[in-house]
């Protein structure tokens, strides 16, 4: 069990070295059954209320039926030197480099629609949007897409409509190159990793324990309605962008973190991971399975495609295994996920 004093002494010593810390290799793997995510507690919250922050994170998660397997916590300009923000958020930095073309069916529909109703505007990704005007800050351009509003189109794809040198184009996730800056520009700041399981369905986890979008706007007793109250006693600003906290939005996606920050730290396979072990025994190539981490587009019918981790979101465990199996015996590519 993580306790008020490791989360302490964890801040303490990313400070001190500069570099990760973290509890240690757990006694017995999660369990097969219940859910096994990651929850990720962002820069904006672990600055100068580092130490409250994550006592109150997992004081809330312990309270919400929830175990705390193992903790790390490291610089947040580390997490993103070592490029765990892109690969946390594949899909978001995708679109936002390579814009419609990253897109899966139902986001492209979506935008489709959006743009006829538009005039048929260009669409470009954010960091194509800021190549065509040297003088647009990231920043900038995040303030403009959120005043214009955004437009979720499917999983990691989001649109607005903003002017870009005098006229109106659509940009692809727009606040996403001042989101990643913000993990590098503040030396300071430090991100905390939680691998836990729990009973509780994801869905739950997300829809009761989380909280609302913005801390703001969440209950007192969730993760992010706590994360409002640390803010607000140290002078903090939380939004919907950066609200504090976040936890894996399925079990796929859950899997594919615990793997990622704390398996692959020990030198463990994804097979080492709870959903792992029960894929690979029921035949899905490990090869597969890690593919998935990327989040790039299958096939989903004819002339159609899907992104793994938004499909996924709303199923139960066994949906999930079921249709990985799935996807792992009709993808054309061998194996091997679509790049």
């Amino acid at each position: 069990m993580v306790t008020r004093e490791d989360v302490h002494s964890l801040v303490a010593g990313a400070r001190q070295v500069g570099g990760r810390r973290d509890t240690g290799l757990v006694r017995k793997p999660a369990p097969d059954s219940g859910s096994h995510v990651v929850v990720l507690v962002k820069p904006e919250l672990l600055g100068a209320a580092a130490e409250e922050a994550m006592t109150e994170v997992v004081r809330v998660l312990g309270s919400g039926e929830v175990d705390i397997l193992r903790c790390a916590v490291m610089p947040a300009a580390d997490f993103s030197a070592r490029g765990a923000l892109l690969r946390h958020y594949p899909r978001l930095h995708r679109v936002a480099a390579d814009g419609a073309a990253a897109l899966a069916g139902d986001a492209r529909r979506a935008l489709e629609a959006l743009t006829a109703t538009s005039g048929r505007l260009d669409v470009l990704g954010a960091y194509a949007a800021l190549d065509h005007d040297a003088n647009l800050s990231a920043a900038t351009l995040e303030t403009r897409c959120r005043e214009a509003g955004i437009t979720k189109l499917g999983s990691g794809s989001y649109a607005s409509t903003v002017e870009v040198l005098g006229r109106p184009i659509v940009v692809l996730n727009g606040f996403l190159p001042a989101l990643a800056d913000a993990y590098r520009q503040d030396r300071g700041a430090l991100v905390g990793l939680l691998e836990c399981h729990s009973d509780r369905e994801v869905g739950d986890l997300r829809s009761g324990l989380l909280g609302a979008l913005h801390p703001g706007q969440a209950a007192p007793g969730s993760l992010r309605g706590a994360a409002g109250a640390v803010a607000g006693r140290h002078g903090i600003e939380l939004s919907e962008g950066r609200n504090g906290v976040h936890l894996s939005a399925g079990h796929l996606e859950g899997m594919l973190q615990a793997w990622r920050y704390f398996a692959a730290a020990d030198g463990c396979g994804v097979d080492s991971t709870a959903l792992g072990r029960a894929l690979v025994g029921h035949g899905v190539p490990t090869a597969f399975i890690t593919g998935l981490a990327a989040d790039h587009n299958l096939p989903c019918g004819p002339a159609d495609t899907v992104a793994p981790h938004g499909a996924t979101e709303s199923l139960s465990r066994d949906e999930v295994i079921g249709l990985v199996r799935r996807w792992a015996t009709t993808t054309p590519t061998n194996g091997r996920v679509l790049v």
